[in-house]
């Protein structure tokens, strides 16, 4: 039976590979990622696909959404702060509306 301890650790992303994530979550392909990143483009492959199997996800997309909502990389990985205030900023009254709520259930779940 294999060490439950031992078993996240598998699972934990590296901190290179929740850095080439954020990068593909802003449309980066492999070789602006490794320019980015100061790494060779088959190290960012071989994050890629690190990342891949222990998210269990099938692309580069589901790879950052299960990244983000696993809370293994953080929207101010990805974004700066700025960049996430105009983001909020361009959002309807409705939409910020049900954010909040979605914020206050799981605060009060957690």
């Amino acid at each position: 039976m294999k060490d439950p301890i031992a078993a996240r650790q598998d699972i934990e992303l590296t901190l290179t590979e929740r850095q080439v994530l954020a990068c593909v979550a802003r449309g980066l392909v492999n070789s602006e990622i490794a320019d980015t990143l100061s790494i060779a483009t088959s190290t960012v492959k071989s994050c890629l696909h690190a990342a891949f199997i222990k998210l269990r996800a099938r692309n580069r997309a589901q790879a950052v959404i299960l990244a983000l909502t696993q809370e293994q990389l953080d929207l101010t990985e990805v974004f700066s702060h700025d960049e996430l205030a105009a983001m909020w900023a361009s959002l309807d009254q409705e939409t910020i509306e049900n954010v909040a709520e979605l914020v206050k259930q799981r605060r009060e779940r957690d």
